[in-house]
């Protein structure tokens, strides 16, 4: 939170108007010398949530005092130019004749401790929106040397499928991952391995928009995930430094350092983090099937672990300047460098009908380097008080290579080297893969103010993208490399989209608004595997209707319309194996889904509880088997289920049970339906499913904060499969010093070791070739809990003029 300005605070406070009053909060505010403070701004936020609720300056003597419209528990902020901000509370008031006189309230000076950070602390974690919800993600000690990935992991909501590389909300497939508002125009597996690699100190928000409306790009049948990016636009000069070291199963470390100046028509923002992580993750299980190639009935029990080593380096720059009162223009740059090394070790046990045990031994050794730029200009254009105009253009590239060798081993029940019966076991492979992505978007965004009651948005985008993928599987044969013929040599790919869209909002009366709006899309993919384009021409509505009640009481009703769109590697064929009895490879008949939401809210303060009703068609599961036409070898691929129903109640509760600690807890429960026909026999399934969050935090003496969170994901489905439930807690302690001398922070993932997950494939309906399959996959905390401390200060100061806040501007939703 920015610095205010006294005239600014004077604004708001004269705009919210005269109302009823309940209790009286006063004081009197000094400085260091104990002379009073004149004109300091005090302002009153409610506990629960931070909304503004009124305020008042100080008098010349420094006294002050605020009166609350309503009972609660309340937070006060006093700030000044040249001093640090103070905070107390959370004071509570009960009654119209509570008085509660805080005392000399004493402000030191040029503290400089960065606001944002220091108002985070008191947010509360969770808050909704029309929209859907917001996750201050600085509010919690676990942000902190975590990386941009297990944030998202701990998310209310939210499940990550690791094994599969897929985000699911609310139990609905078909998720859209943004940047500040910009798609990642890549697969799930490349954004997961992006975020893997950004470290979580620089986010300053983000955005769970599960009820969008039409100016976002329609993809995402379950909503978007956006990640908001920390962009300092005060003035003067400010230096950031965060590191943090840890230890897992291997060495953890990271460290961002960030630059921010400020005048009064330019800003500029500079952001250098490295980031460390050697860790170990897996899966093992055992099954049985009657595969083709063996032409018998088979047993396996398997294992394959990763030790992996990923390091990566991420720039961010972005900037802006006044031309004049009405004209800004800008950018924004960020480039990621990524490195990761990979060793799996793969034991398979089999027992084949007929034929001697054999156990096989496969190690793969990959390097796989990531490089990805992102860039944007900007100008924002602001023709009166009632119309103004953002055009924003920008460019992303996205380059993978990821070469790969696997050694093999065979040996027989008593351990000895053999060779085994069957020829499709070879001595090894290898494997190269190379893409490219290349992308060009420009959007325009036009806002007019009719009147006091009607607004009105129009926008337009256009996008063009270009793919390739260069890459083949080589086997050895007594010594000799072979390219197998399954696997995939040059596939190119381009993409063309464009859009438009309307909004309105309306104003019906004091308490009733109404925001409407229709998009259009035609988008066109075309492969040159593929004998026939893609192409998609659909409009896209959206409406909310929202109710007050009375103040910080909300009814509000959403309903909008979503496709969830097959990304390149859904549909290429043929891409690569890691077994000689299976294809990993897309799906080139897959269908886009089409999603339609109604969603019921109750908004009073912090709290919400929500109905909702979501019907997809043609859902895209991922990573399901199947067969080839010739029914011989096993095709792990995408598919289309029928449909997917769900009923889904949703609740969150901010509980300030003690003046020292508050309880924020998430819930989601669904009855959810879904059919699929991809397998041998159609089959529906009607199952109930939940999920869980919840961040404890307790306020300690000597500025330290205690935080205690977690999340469970019930038992579910995907698919053919069926998961058990499973989820973690995590454990953090910080530490704030005075005299600007920066936090210390101590966090302990998955306290219980719990990140732990069964998997019955076939769970649900019986699979091709007769497979009965159990299987547990295990991430690194599962073996060892992961200990992290960072240390960060800021140095510098504030101004208290700000410039535009980028993120919350139209012109940063490129795409």
């Amino acid at each position: 939170m920015k610095k205010m300005t006294t005239a600014l605070s004077l604004t708001l406070f004269f705009g919210m108007g005269i109302s009823f009053c309940f209790g009286q909060i006063q004081g009197k505010v000094v400085g260091i010398d104990e002379a009073p403070v004149p004109f300091a701004n005090v302002v009153l936020y409610q506990a629960v949530d931070t909304t503004l609720v009124t305020g008042a300056i100080t008098d010349e003597d420094g006294n002050f005092s605020v009166r609350p419209a309503n009972a609660g528990n309340f937070l006060v902020r006093i700030s000044n130019l040249g001093y640090a901000d103070r905070y107390e509370g959370p004071i509570s008031v009960d009654s119209a004749s509570d008085s509660y006189n805080l005392g000399t309230l004493v402000l030191e000076e040029e503290y400089n401790e960065l606001d944002e950070v220091v108002l985070a602390a008191k947010k509360n974690i969770i808050q909704r929106t029309p929209e859907g919800q917001v996750i201050n993600v600085q509010s919690s000690v676990m942000t902190k040397g975590s990386n941009a990935l297990q944030v998202l992991e701990r998310l209310p909501g939210v499940i990550l499928d690791r094994r599969n590389n897929q985000f699911a909300m609310n139990g609905q497939s078909g998720v859209t991952v943004m940047f500040n508002g910009r798609r990642m125009p890549m697969s799930m597996e490349d954004v997961m391995a992006l975020l893997e690699s950004t470290l979580a100190d620089n986010i300053e928000k983000v955005e769970l928009i599960i009820s969008p409306t039409a100016k976002y790009d329609a993809d995402g049948g379950a909503g978007i995930i956006n990640i908001v990016f920390k962009n300092r636009v005060d003035t003067g000069d400010q230096l950031n430094f965060s590191g943090s070291l840890g230890y897992g199963y291997r060495e953890k470390a990271s460290t961002s350092l960030n630059y921010a100046h400020g005048t009064e028509k330019f800003r500029l923002n500079l952001g250098y983090s490295v980031f460390h992580d050697h860790g170990k993750n897996g899966f093992e299980g055992s099954g049985t099937s009657n595969s083709p190639i063996f032409d018998a009935f088979s047993y396996t029990e398997f294992s394959t672990y990763f030790d992996y080593n990923n390091n990566s380096h991420n720039i961010n720059l972005g900037s802006g300047y006044q031309l004049d009162s009405k004209t800004e223009i800008g950018g924004e740059l960020s480039l990621s460098l990524a490195k990761n090394h990979s060793t799996s070790d793969v034991n398979n046990r089999r027992t084949i009908e007929g034929q001697d045990f054999f156990r096989s031994h496969l190690v793969t050794s990959g390097t796989t380097q990531k490089n990805n730029l992102i860039s944007s200009l900007y100008v924002a254009r602001k023709f009166s008080e009632r119309s103004n105009i953002n055009v924003d253009v920008g460019y992303l590239t996205y380059k993978n290579d990821s070469p790969a060798i696997t050694q093999s081993a065979y040996f027989d029940a008593n351990d000895e080297p053999i060779t085994p019966e069957n020829e499709v076991f070879t001595d090894g492979n290898r494997g190269t893969s190379e893409s490219t992505i290349r992308l060009g978007v420009a959007k325009a965004d036009y806002s007019l103010t009719i009147n006091e009651d009607l607004q009105t948005e129009f926008g337009a985008k256009g996008s063009y993208s270009t793919n390739t993928n260069d890459s083949k599987i080589e086997t050895n044969f007594d010594g000799v490399w072979e390219v197998d013929p399954r696997s995939q040599s040059v596939i190119e790919s381009e993409e063309k989209l464009w859009a438009a869209y309307t909004q309105f909002h309306v104003s019906l009366g004091e308490k009733s608004k109404i925001n409407a709006g229709l998009r259009y899309e035609d988008w066109k993919r075309t492969l040159t595997t593929a004998d026939d384009d893609f192409v998609i021409r659909q409009f896209f509505p959206s409406f909310s209707y929202q109710y007050a009640l009375a103040e910080n009481r909300n009814i509000n009703l959403n309903y909008h319309r979503r496709i969830s769109r097959p990304v390149y590697s859904d549909l290429v064929t043929s891409l690569y194996y890691n077994d000689p009895t299976a294809i990993f490879t897309g799906n080139p008949l897959l269908k886009p889904s089409i999603t339609n939401t109604m969603q019921l809210e109750y908004v009073k303060n912090g709290f919400s509880v929500g109905l909702s009703y979501q019907k997809e068609i043609n859902p895209i599961i991922r990573y399901q088997l199947t067969s080839t036409p010739q029914n011989d070898i096993l095709v792990v691929s995408p598919q289309n289920a029928d449909y997917q129903k769900s009923l889904n109640l949703f609740f969150n509760l901010p509980l300030q049970w003690a003046s020292w600690a508050k309880l924020n807890l998430s819930t989601t429960s669904a009855i959810c339906d879904y059919h699929i026909s991809y397998n041998p026999e159609p089959k529906g399934k009607t199952y109930f499913y939940q999920s869980l969050n919840f961040t404890q935090t307790f306020q300690l003496p000597w500025e330290m904060d205690m935080e205690f969170s977690g999340w469970y994901n019930f038992d579910h489905y995907n698919g053919t499969n069926f998961t058990e439930g499973f989820g973690m807690v995590n454990f953090g302690v910080s530490k704030q010093f005075t005299k600007n001398w920066g936090t210390l922070q101590f966090s302990v993932t998955d306290l219980f070791k719990s990140l732990d997950i069964d998997t019955h494939i076939s769970g649900m309906a019986p699979i091709v070739f007769d497979i009965d399959t159990r299987s547990r996959y295990r991430d690194e905390s599962a073996f060892t809990r992961i200990f992290r401390i960072t240390y960060s200060r800021s140095f510098g100061g504030n101004g208290n003029k700000s410039s535009r806040n980028l993120e919350k501007e139209e012109f940063r939703r490129v795409d």
